[in-house]
């Protein structure tokens, strides 16, 4: 199942690394233009430095340049945020946890955090919680992002073993975004375990319409074909699978006769 999605959102988009802090040039005093620090804008200098670092996988550069921001701006609730996803990736959840309600009591309505917060509280198995941090990002009137937190819902209810649910989200992850497609996959195989195959089909038939055939999309075509004992459709599904995707978990699936569960 794929984990939920992780979302930092920012202002401003990461840029190039630069090698000083911010300044900004106040007015001519004769003798030359004055410069001034900018604490603000050398706070977003060091949180799109961090996030660079935590792409690559530097841990240390991420944690100092997320420090240096939080000596800019010590109130900065999107700072606490970014932290908050630093300590949850190198696993000190109790840190990343404080952080996370650190960042909401400076700034209690910001839908990022919530969401953010509730794909780290999913992943600690606190589905409930976690659906609550969803849902108070989603009544948010400002927020855009609103696909993105359906899907992390969708996931999170999945993992939960809460299929209805998990739907329900999908479905208006989807409508929100219908760019979405591969959610047409996880919608066909939570309905084909549903046996509703009908919107299982469509589902199906829909993801057809935006992408090429994949190992997960014949997986769940070859499951409904044996559901609805469509044997010739099974066959023709499965040798697709095996031809274009032989060493996928599918084609290993199909030859250990899952699809019968």
């Amino acid at each position: 199942m794929r984990q939920a999605i992780v979302i930092i959102s920012f202002l401003l988009l990461l840029s190039a690394c630069v090698s000083s802090e911010t300044t900004v040039t106040t007015k001519n005093s004769g003798a030359g233009s004055k410069m001034a620090f900018d604490p603000r804008a050398a706070a977003e200098t060091r949180v799109k430095l961090a996030l660079v670092y935590l792409q690559k996988n530097n841990m240390q550069q991420a944690k100092e340049n997320i420090e240096k921001a939080l000596e800019y701006q010590p109130d900065n609730a999107d700072i606490y945020r970014v932290f908050a996803y630093y300590y949850q990736r190198v696993k000190e959840t109790d840190k990343a946890e404080a952080l996370y309600k650190k960042s909401l009591s400076l700034d209690s309505k910001n839908p990022d955090t919530y969401n953010n917060y509730g794909t780290f509280l999913c992943k600690q198995g606190r589905y409930q919680e976690a659906e609550k941090a969803f849902l108070t990002a989603l009544k948010q009137s400002s927020y855009s992002a609103v696909a993105n937190t359906y899907e992390n819902a969708g996931t999170c209810s999945e993992k939960a073993g809460d299929a209805d649910k998990a739907i329900y989200y999908y479905q208006y992850a989807l409508s929100h975004n219908p760019n979405k497609s591969y959610l047409h996959l996880s919608l066909a195989d939570l309905l084909n375990s549903k046996k509703d195959y009908k919107a299982a089909r469509l589902n199906l038939f829909n993801f057809q319409k935006k992408n090429k055939a994949s190992a997960e999309s014949l997986w769940q075509w070859i499951r409904l074909s044996y559901a609805t004992g469509k044997s010739a459709t099974l066959n023709k599904y499965a040798g697709k699978l095996l031809t274009e995707f032989p060493e996928s978990q599918q084609a290993l699936d199909y030859l250990n006769h899952d699809y019968y569960e």
